[in-house]
């Protein structure tokens, strides 16, 4: 009972201790803040790379391989698929807005990406923020849509666009335009394609991270509208390049996976048109030697199959299926070609694994940075047993050990750090999941500071591509902070105690 009367007495007349609890708080809250937007910095990254990934894919390489709607039907019978899809992948270039981009196209069937990845809600704009963002500059312009005749509006170019854009986002689903990746008859009626949102020159961000509608591509304002030209260049069986093939389509929607490299190389087109520009389509086979058809055809190909399991199925349970399926398949195939089976984290593991080690390396930064808690307390209590000596003779004289007067010391370390590190986890939590709103002040504080010439943010959202800092905790993670704190508090305590267990009773009496 001596020892916790003697540490709170301690506590309650010295303001060096509550210092040493106060860098207990700080660097506890600190490495909790930093490990958390880290962490959910890691998790936003590997959302963006599931998002249009599917959780296995079965790959060849540039020639494809055939039979791929015999391999889907296989996998949709396992239990533990709940979806399949082809892919097909191609190189070239794409023509928007009067300016050439390199891109990867990738031909896919919307309804089934949908169904393994959730394609519908990658795409970016819908009928309802085109539609508000065109009544909002009629708004400029002090005019009401609702009474244009569109007779009136044939000298005026801009203002006919922005009409049309007003009346088609009110009358068509842009979402649904994306899905189907056919232009309705008004827009042409042709084939659709869906690029990355930063594939497009168009599609600047602004202060807050958003994208304008009427700055888009799918706006239809700029010249050549949503005119798009993609020209393909096919690979024969050797592998090697042979005629370009190009195709007039149209925009008909935008995507976001959150990935800056996929949303600004790669664009999504139906997958029979693009299947039939890589020659890839079932086509007669021809005797090579004649030049006869031979009656015979030659199945169609595709790049990829694209596989989701079904909710609660392991990963690697999921890919051992697959591959079982995969080899069963080849073995009624065997004029088919070497596929490989790999899972969404493998794709994606240079990234992932990039991003892993960048948080385990600034959180060990950060954990050691947090030792000056440490070194405080020790230092704390070692002018505490310097100037507590007399009161250590004392207890000594009349009958205290060494262990006892060593144990004061120790909970005296423990309390700091127990009342630290908590306080530290409220602190740390409370500021991760206010990260923005505290943003967000420090902006409009520096605007007021400067009479509205500058404003700072430690997340630009121009040049970060996610559009917010990321509040996630992991409170197993905080857990093993706090007890790391507490720990450390208590190693820190310990050689001040040694020493106090240590001092000769007799001598700590004659101290002065």
């Amino acid at each position: 009972m001596y020892k916790l009367l003697l540490i709170f007495r301690y506590l309650r007349r010295k303001l060096a201790p509550l210092f040493a609890m106060l860098a207990v708080t700080l660097c506890t809250a600190m490495v909790i803040i930093v490990i958390s937007v880290m962490g959910g910095f890691l998790d936003l990254m590997r959302e963006a790379g599931k998002k249009l990934t599917g959780d296995v894919i079965v790959a060849a390489d540039v020639r494809g391989f055939p039979y791929y709607e015999q391999l889907i039907e296989s996998l949709k019978a396992l239990p533990q698929v709940k979806a399949a899809t082809p892919l097909v992948r191609g190189y070239g270039l794409v023509n928007l807005v009067g300016q050439v981009y390199p891109v990867e196209a990738v031909g896919v069937k919307p309804r089934g990406m949908d169904a393994v990845t959730g394609f519908r809600d990658a795409l970016h704009w819908d009928s309802r923020s085109m539609h508000q963002a065109a009544e909002k500059e009629f708004e400029r312009y002090q005019i009401d849509p609702a009474k244009i005749h569109p007779e009136s509006l044939v000298d005026q170019t801009g203002l006919s666009l922005l009409y049309q854009l007003w009346r088609d986002s009110a009358e068509l689903d842009f979402k649904e335009l994306g899905m189907t990746m056919r232009a309705p008859a008004r827009w042409g009626g042709r084939a659709g394609i869906v690029p990355g949102i930063h594939v497009s020159p168009t599609s600047d961000r602004d202060s807050k991270g958003g994208y304008d509608p009427l700055n888009s591509i799918m706006s239809g304002l700029y010249p050549h509208g949503r005119d798009a030209t993609l020209t393909i260049l096919p690979v024969d069986e050797s592998g090697m390049p042979t005629n370009p093939q190009t195709r007039a389509l149209t925009v008909v929607n935008e995507f976001k996976s959150g990935l800056y490299e996929v949303d600004s190389q790669q664009v999504f087109v139906p997958f029979a048109l693009l299947q039939k520009m890589l020659q890839m389509q079932a086509v007669p086979e021809v005797d090579y030697d004649t030049g006869e058809p031979t009656g015979r055809m030659l199945p169609a190909k595709a790049h990829e199959v694209m596989v989701r399991g079904v909710e609660g199925v392991a990963l690697e349970v999921l890919r051992q299926r697959v591959v079982e399926t995969r080899d069963a398949w080849m073995a009624k195939h065997p004029d088919s070609v070497m596929t490989n089976v790999i899972t969404w984290e493998q794709k994606h593991a240079t990234l992932l694994h990039a991003v892993e080690n960048e948080k385990g390396l600034i959180t060990f930064l950060f954990v050691f940075i947090s030792m000056v808690a440490v070194v405080m307390i020790a230092t704390t209590l070692y002018m505490s047993v310097l100037e507590k000596a007399r009161d250590i003779g004392v207890l000594r004289s009349i009958g205290a050990s060494r262990l006892g007067v060593a144990n004061i010391f120790i909970g005296y370390g423990l309390f700091l750090g127990v009342i630290g590190a908590l306080s530290g986890l409220v602190l740390g939590v409370v500021i991760v999941y206010n990260l923005n709103e505290i943003q967000e002040g420090l902006y409009q504080l520096t605007l007021w500071w400067t009479n509205g010439r500058w404003g700072w943010r430690m997340w630009n959202p121009q040049t970060y591509y996610f559009d917010s800092i990321p509040e996630h905790v992991d409170y197993h993670e905080c857990i093993a902070i706090v007890f790391g704190a507490i720990v450390s508090s208590v190693l820190g305590a310990m050689v001040p105690a040694f020493l106090a267990g240590r001092l000769d009773p007799v001598e700590a009496l004659r101290y002065e």
